[in-house]
C-alpha cells in the first residue's frame, strides 16, 4: 500500500516545462545624471556664504573679547585708584593728622593747665509748675469741700 501512496506523491513535473526559452533582456549602461550648473552655483554661493558668516562671528567674537579685557583692567585700575584713595581719606581723617594741621597751618596750640576752668553746675530733679489762678469754680468747689461735700 505504501508503494501505491508513494506512486501517487511522486508527481511528473516534466510536463510543466517550457521548452522556449525567455528572452533575455539586456542592461544598458548607466547615463550618468550631471547636476543643472545652476544647482551647483547655488550649492556654491550657499556654502560660501555659510563660510563667511562663520568667519564674520568670529570676528566679532574676537572683537568683544578685546573690548571685555580693555574694560576688565580699566576697572581693576579705578578699583585700585579708590583703594588708594580711600586709604589717603582714611589717613587724613586720623586724629594725629587733624593736630598736625591744627599745629602747622593754623598756628593752634594745646591749651595748658591754666586756661582750663572747670565749671560745675547742679540742677535739682524737681520740676516746678507755676500756681495757676484760681477761678470761681475752684473757690466753690473749695467751699463745698470744706463743707464735706464732694463732687
Amino acid at each position: 500500500m505504501q508503494s501505491n501512496l508513494a506512486s501517487k506523491r511522486e508527481y511528473n513535473f516534466e510536463r510543466f516545462e517550457q521548452t522556449q526559452q525567455a528572452p533575455k533582456i539586456e542592461r544598458l549602461p548607466r547615463r550618468e545624471k550631471l547636476p543643472h550648473p545652476a544647482k551647483i552655483l547655488s550649492v556654491a554661493l550657499i556654502m560660501l556664504a555659510v563660510v563667511f558668516a562663520s568667519l564674520y562671528g568670529r570676528v566679532q567674537i574676537a572683537e568683544l573679547g578685546a573690548q571685555i579685557n580693555e574694560k576688565t583692567a580699566y576697572l581693576e585700575e579705578l578699583t585700585s585708584e579708590k583703594v588708594r584713595m580711600e586709604a589717603e581719606l582714611d589717613g587724613k581723617m586720623s586724629l594725629s593728622a587733624v593736630e598736625q594741621i591744627a599745629t602747622e597751618e593754623l598756628g593752634m596750640v594745646k591749651p595748658d593747665s591754666s586756661q582750663v576752668t572747670y565749671l560745675r553746675y547742679q540742677t535739682r530733679n524737681v520740676i516746678e509748675t507755676p500756681e495757676k489762678s484760681r477761678t470761681l469754680v475752684d473757690i466753690i468747689a473749695d467751699f463745698f469741700a470744706g463743707l464735706g461735700i464732694d463732687f
